[in-house]
């Protein structure tokens, strides 16, 4: 009898656990990068107020996978960043994206076309290498294929192009 009444907990337990670690994955935090006085490194805005936004390039940090369950929200993130007052560029520093799967890849390249077509550009930073490897086997345009080494880089870029 004891038996039967753990069984039916162990599996309420696992499957609880699977939907909650679905829906967080599925709504990572997306943070708004501004640059530090001093050093020039990159920190985000709401934790540290003394960086400071770069004028007209948008610099985000996607804390999480990006995959199938998330790529709407990652979308809409981009878009408002983008959408933004004088942005010409958005720079996504994927230094803490551990992975991404071929439809991350395929909303990546539809949204930096549709960026590009309204004048703004949409720029990689400090991947690892499993992305790397995915965008190179996806096919993804050369903007994307061309990963800057540090935000540093991405945004100096970014302002020299736009």
């Amino acid at each position: 009898m004891l038996a039967f009444g753990t069984l039916p907990g162990l599996f309420i337990g696992i499957t609880v656990s699977l939907l909650l670690l679905l829906y967080r994955s599925s709504r990572p935090v997306v943070s708004e990068l501004g640059r530090l006085p001093g050093d020039g490194h990159y920190a985000a805005l709401d934790r540290h107020p003394e960086s400071r936004r770069v004028p007209g390039v948008a610099v985000l940090r996607v804390e999480g996978g990006i995959y199938f369950a998330n790529t709407d929200r990652i979308r809409t993130e981009v878009r408002a960043a983008a959408a933004r007052t004088g942005v010409k560029a958005v720079v996504v520093d994927a230094e803490t994206v551990p992975f991404v799967d071929v439809s991350a890849v395929r909303m990546l390249d539809a949204l930096a076309a549709e960026l590009e077509a309204g004048g703004t550009r949409l720029l990689l930073a400090r991947d690892v290498g499993q992305v790397r490897d995915v965008l190179r086997t996806a096919d993804a345009r050369a903007e994307l294929m061309r990963v800057h080494p540090t935000v540093r880089e991405a945004v100096d870029a970014a302002r020299r192009e736009t």
